[in-house]
């Protein structure tokens, strides 16, 4: 399979075996994030297919941003449901300069809850 690797406004064409995904083009760049293949966003499992041009997204351009703080929106909700498992999930979109969760809890989350919840999250991440 033959893949274009497009970083600014440099091209390096590469042979890969059939099978290879966007994140094994870029090992142990952990800053990228994701990749922009045929200028679409696709997670780093993407399969790649012959022909295709992969640009690596690296988290501190807007995009990554975007996805690391929509993943982590994620995660604290998974924390949440686990630590607190009657709270309802409302919405929890990325904003401008991080994300935001809502939930429907009986009673608010003290300084404590929030410190559990991020134990919570480290551990999931982790996993």
């Amino acid at each position: 399979v033959r893949v274009i690797i497009q970083r600014d406004s440099e091209r390096e064409e590469h042979v890969v075996t059939t099978g290879t995904t966007a994140g094994e083009l870029f090992p142990g760049q952990r800053t990228v994030v994701a990749a922009r293949v045929g200028g679409e966003l696709k997670d780093l499992s993407y399969v790649l297919q012959d022909g295709e041009s992969v640009e690596p997204v690296e988290i501190s351009s807007e995009d990554g941003l975007n996805i690391l703080r929509h993943s982590t929106a994620h995660v604290m909700a998974q924390a949440v449901q686990e630590l607190f498992p009657e709270a309802k999930l409302g919405i929890g979109p990325p904003v401008k300069d991080g994300f935001y969760y809502d939930f429907d809890v009986e009673k608010p989350f003290t300084p404590e809850d929030l410190k559990a919840i991020e134990k919570k999250m480290q551990e999931i991440q982790k996993r």
